[in-house]
C-alpha cells in the first residue's frame, strides 16, 4: 500500500532520521519540516519525487538528492548549512529539473556573495529564495564564479577557525539554558524540552478530568474487548458501516462502506490470518473470515468516488480447481458407490452350508457323463511298433 503513495506529510513530528520512505516509488511531496533530521538520506529511490520540504531541521549539507531526477522545487529554510558546506550545493547540478530553491535562514545566506554563488553554481534554477533569477543576474553571477570561490574558500576556512573558538568557550563556561548557542543540538535539546512540557500539561489535565468525573459519580468509560477469555475474536461493528465479505476461490474480499468525506489517513486497517479490524475515530469493526488468509500479501485500496475500503486478502490454501474432479463426475461416483451398497445388502444364504446327498448326486451323474473311448485307441494301445510316450 505504501509504494502507491503519491504524497506523505510527516511534519512536527520530532523525526529523527529519514527512512522507510525510499520504497514509496510513485511518491511526488515529501514533507518533513519541523523535525530533528540532521542529514538527507534513503532517497535514492524517489525518481518521481518534484517537491521535497525539510525546512526547520538539522541538516549541514545538500547530498544525496542525484537520485531525485523529478525534483522541481527545494525547501531547506532555516537548517544549519554552514559557509564550510556552501560548496555542496553544486552537488545539485544534476538535478536538472529544479527550478526553486530556498535557503533563507542558514548561516551561509548571510555570506555577501551566497546569491550569485548558488546561481553560478546552479544554471537551472529560475527561482531563489522566492525571488525570480532575471538573465542578466545569472550571466553576472556566472562572469564572477572564480572569483567568488577563491573567496568563498578563505572565509569558509576563517569561520571555521571562529566556530570551533566559540565551541570551546562554550565549553568552559557553566551551562546556561538561557544563553545557548543556537545549533543543532540546542534545538535537538528544546524539541525534547517541549515534549516534556506537552506530556506534563496533558498528564496534568487527565488528573482533573478523572478527579472531576469522581467527585460528578461518572465512572470511566471501561476499554473495548478485542477478544474472549479463550483468544478467540469478537466480532463488532461499532460504527454501523455496512459491509460485504466474498470468497472465491483464492481470495477473500472485505467491501467495507465507510463515509465518502472520511479523511482516508485516520482509517487504520489491519489484516490477521483469521480476521480484520478497522478503525476510524476510535470506532472498531472486526470481522471473521470464512478461510485463513495471508496477511502479508493483502492489499487494501479505498474508492476516491464512494469512500469505500476494499481489502483483498489471498488465501493462505487456495483451492485449485484443476484437483478437483467436475460435480457432474462426483454425482455420478456417489450413484454408483450407493448402488453398489444396495447389491451387497441382499445376500442369499441358502447356499452356504453344502448338503451330503446332492454331493453324491452329482458325481454319479458327472460319471455317466464321460465319454466312451474311441475305436482307434485300442488298437494304438496293440501296436507294438508305436513309440514309448515321452517322458
Amino acid at each position: 500500500m505504501l509504494g502507491n503513495l503519491e504524497e506523505i506529510a510527516l511534519h512536527q513530528l520530532d523525526i529523527g532520521r529519514i527512512e522507510a520512505v525510499n520504497n514509496c516509488r510513485e511518491l511526488r511531496i515529501l514533507l518533513l519540516q519541523a523535525n530533528l533530521i540532521p542529514r538527507l538520506e534513503n532517497l535514492h529511490r524517489l525518481k518521481k519525487l518534484e517537491y521535497l520540504n525539510v525546512a526547520l531541521n538539522n541538516i549541514q549539507r545538500l547530498e544525496n538528492l542525484e537520485g531525485c531526477e523529478s525534483l522541481k522545487k527545494l525547501d531547506l529554510t532555516c537548517n544549519f548549512v554552514d559557509l564550510e558546506q556552501l560548496a555542496s550545493v553544486r552537488s545539485l547540478r544534476n538535478n536538472t529539473r529544479l527550478e526553486e530553491l530556498y535557503m533563507t535562514g542558514n548561516p551561509c545566506a548571510k555570506w555577501e556573495g551566497y546569491r550569485p554563488y548558488v546561481l553560478a553554481s546552479l544554471p537551472q534554477l529560475t527561482k531563489l529564495d522566492g525571488t525570480d533569477v532575471t538573465r542578466s543576474e545569472r550571466i553576472e553571477a556566472v562572469q564572477q564564479l572564480k572569483a567568488l570561490e577563491r573567496t568563498l574558500a578563505a572565509d569558509a576556512t576563517a569561520n571555521a577557525r571562529d566556530n570551533e573558538a566559540v565551541r570551546r568557550r562554550r565549553a568552559q563556561e557553566p551551562d546556561d539554558g538561557d544563553a545557548r548557542e543556537w545549533c543543532p543540538e540546542t534545538r535537538t535539546l528544546d524539541a525534547l524540552e517541549a515534549r516534556e512540557r506537552k506530556l506534563e500539561v496533558e498528564e496534568s489535565r487527565r488528573a482533573g478530568q478523572r478527579k472531576d468525573d469522581y467527585l460528578l459519580g461518572i465512572e470511566p468509560d471501561r476499554p473495548r474487548r478485542l477478544f474472549k477469555e479463550d483468544g478467540s475474536v469478537i466480532q463488532m461493528n461499532m460504527g454501523k458501516w455496512p459491509f460485504k465479505i466474498d470468497e472465491t476461490r483464492d481470495e477473500i474480499v472485505v467491501d467495507i462502506s465507510f463515509p465518502k468525506f472520511l479523511d482516508t489517513a485516520q482509517i487504520d486497517a489491519e489484516v490477521q490470518p483469521t480476521y480484520v479490524r478497522c478503525t476510524a475515530k476510535g470506532k472498531h469493526i472486526q470481522l471473521l473470515l470464512p478461510d485463513e488468509v495471508n496477511a502479508m500479501a493483502s492489499v487494501a485500496v479505498r474508492s476516491t468516488t464512494t469512500g469505500h475500503l476494499v481489502l483483498r486478502c489471498p488465501k493462505a490454501r487456495p483451492l485449485v480447481e484443476g484437483l478437483r474432479a467436475p460435480p457432474e463426475q462426483l454425482e455420478d461416483k456417489r450413484a454408483i458407490a450407493r448402488e453398489q451398497i444396495e447389491l451387497a445388502g441382499a445376500v442369499d444364504i441358502r447356499g452356504i452350508v453344502s448338503d451330503a446327498a446332492a454331493e453324491a448326486e452329482a458325481k454319479v451323474a458327472l460319471a455317466a457323463e464321460v465319454p466312451p473311448p474311441l475305436e482307434g485307441d485300442a488298437e494304438l494301445d496293440d501296436d507294438d511298433d508305436a513309440p514309448p510316450p515321452l517322458e
